[in-house]
């Protein structure tokens, strides 16, 4: 595993499966933070053929990276617009070429502009200034998933769309932060 420098500007949402609740979680946390005219990212190791709204900015045979144009699909990216990001970028990329892709699509930011991402793969390259894993309650969690939920700051557990943590707990003011409830 090699490792970037900590990015200062980038909260990373990661889950040990599919339909854990990181898409649901994430687009909570855009709108919260709406305001601060955020950088949405979607990383997936999946190929398809992009659908209506993605407007090609690179192509290989190792990556594509695409904007997001549709506010009104349902698709994943089209939420994380419809949610409040300002920009949406949709990379599909082998894990050998994550990081290159990753850089390139970044390259296109204004500097310091706060980014949210949900990807399975990234913290194996990135440290982000903030990473949060999310699982289902009471799931048996796989070996791989395992090492990145150790990595992560906050461990949320979903169930039908709850959350162990209140998205709006994930704020961005210069820095990603969480508050923690004095409730607990």
């Amino acid at each position: 595993m090699f490792m970037t420098q900590i990015s200062r500007k980038i909260l990373l949402i990661s889950g040990s499966g599919r339909s854990v609740g990181k898409t649901s979680f994430m687009r909570r946390v855009i709108s919260k933070n709406a305001s601060q005219h955020l950088v949405a990212i979607k990383i997936t190791p999946h190929f398809h053929e992009p659908t209506q709204g993605l407007v090609s900015l690179f192509e290989t045979k190792n990556y594509r990276i695409y904007q997001e144009t549709d506010i009104t699909a349902s698709k994943d990216s089209s939420l994380f617009l419809q949610a409040g990001a300002e920009t949406v970028y949709y990379i599909q990329s082998t894990d050998a070429f994550l990081e290159e892709a990753f850089n390139l699509a970044t390259e296109q930011l204004v500097p310091e502009q706060p980014i949210i991402v949900e990807s399975v793969r990234l913290r194996n390259i990135l440290a982000p200034e903030l990473f949060i894993f999310i699982q289902k309650d009471f799931e048996e969690v796989n070996p791989s998933a395992l090492e990145m939920q150790k990595l992560a700051e906050v461990v949320v557990l979903s169930d039908s769309g709850q959350f162990s943590v209140d998205p709006a707990t994930i704020t961005f003011d210069e820095n990603w932060n969480f508050q923690t409830s004095d409730k607990d």
